[in-house]
């Protein structure tokens, strides 16, 4: 009887340690700049070690006011959790703590604000989208049809709600055209074949060569923080040797860039390249003399590149569908070069044999508006301005400490 009680109350006392155990996350900020919703990931076994043997959904993110925040719990593809993560707000050259306990947490599937998908009904389209902009790759079925493209399509919001299953079905059906702005925003971005808004390509002696669709897909995540999906090619001739291309991508709530990891498979040591297609696919004399609304930034030295063009509208539409801002960033010194070729403008970097590449790329609209209605990029000054400080976060990445 004495045992039983004495394994009754150390049981007890387990389950109350870890009903009241913590993992506190300090974040710290080394830029002389705030850093707003930035993604924070903890291993999941860091967790279990501090909290105990809990289910993700016995887990909660409190920010230094005690209040929960949305919180992500990250498979990465696996059946077991590999990670959670939840968005960061800290002050420049400052600090921020947090703490991960077991309870209820905030996120709900109403707050999800990041989306990705296979769409069959389109012709194997790939979307994916947060709360500020949507992009999508060509599939097999499409490839038939237009032929080949591997380039990243981008679609414009001016809303922060999920809109692919919507503008899907409302054009599918005859409804409504995703061409065209219905106050939501629209695809008025031209991809053909081209590596669209930052697909990366291998080079042979400097000059990209572009992939074909993709053949197969997979979703790894969704969430109300992180979307991240994978898009397996078909084998592709790169100076004789059959290479094939897996291409993972991320879009985390708030962001603008996708973060883009590229693996060739059967590759050694080679030259890559991620391009921004040209408007109307016209490369102009030089930088300094090219028209002010499609003039393109090259700053390899930063480590990134940018554009800025019309969008599209449709030929019966005379609405001005404003400027889409693109860019590209290397970070950490990868960008080994940059110029306009052809159609494009490319950023250079090297490739290492079995290694991913690791880049990002996205756009912004100067007709999209956050949360107060203000415009986030009605300039290109202000688009170059959010490059460039993204540049430096990715350079200067938040320090993470556990305790």
């Amino acid at each position: 009887m004495k045992k039983m009680l004495f394994s009754l109350l150390m049981a007890g006392l387990v389950s109350s340690c870890h009903s009241h155990a913590v993992l506190t996350v300090d974040v710290v900020n080394s830029l002389n700049a705030a850093r707003s919703g930035e993604t924070v990931e903890v291993p999941w076994s860091l967790v279990q070690e501090r909290i105990g043997a809990v289910e993700p959904q016995e887990v909660a993110v409190l920010n230094h006011h005690g209040q929960k925040i949305p919180s992500q719990t990250l498979y990465k593809g696996q059946p077991q959790p590999q990670a959670i993560i939840f968005q960061a707000d800290v002050p420049a050259l400052g600090s921020a703590s947090y703490r991960i306990a077991q309870g209820k947490p905030a996120d709900a599937p109403a707050e999800h604000k990041t989306a990705a998908r296979l769409v069959p009904e389109r012709m194997d389209d790939f979307a994916w989208e947060n709360n500020r902009v949507a992009f999508r790759m060509y599939g097999p079925a499409l490839m038939k049809v237009d032929g080949p493209s591997n380039g990243i399509d981008v679609w414009c919001k001016r809303t922060e709600s999920l809109i692919i299953d919507k503008w899907y079905s409302d054009d599918l059906s005859g409804k409504a055209s995703y061409h065209q702005d219905h106050g939501e925003g629209l695809d008025g971005y031209k991809v053909g074949r081209t590596l669209g808004c930052g697909a990366l390509a291998p080079c042979v002696n400097g000059t990209p060569v572009l992939g074909n669709n993709f053949v197969t897909s997979k979703v790894l995540d969704n969430g109300a923080i992180r979307t991240s999906f994978e898009l397996t090619y078909a084998p592709l001739d790169v100076n004789g040797t059959p290479v094939v291309e897996v291409r993972r991508i991320s879009l985390d709530a708030n962001s603008q860039l996708n973060c883009i990891n590229s693996m060739f498979i059967n590759a050694g040591d080679m030259e890559v390249a991620a391009g921004i297609v040209l408007k109307n696919n016209k490369m102009p004399a030089t930088v300094d003399n090219a028209d002010p609304a499609h003039k393109p930034l090259l700053d390899p030295d930063e480590g990134y590149v940018a554009y800025a063009e019309q969008a599209d509208a449709l030929p019966t539409d005379t609405t001005n569908n404003g400027i889409i801002h693109t860019a590209i960033i290397f970070p950490s010194g990868k960008m080994t070069g940059a110029r306009l070729e052809g159609n494009h403008l490319l950023a250079f970097g090297a490739y290492k044999a079995n290694e991913p590449f690791t880049y990002y790329s996205g756009a912004g609209w100067s007709k999209a508006s956050d949360e107060n209605g203000a415009l986030r990029f009605p300039s290109e000054a202000l688009w170059l301005e959010y490059v460039a400080l993204e540049a430096a976060k990715l350079n200067n990445p938040l320090e993470v400490k556990f305790k």
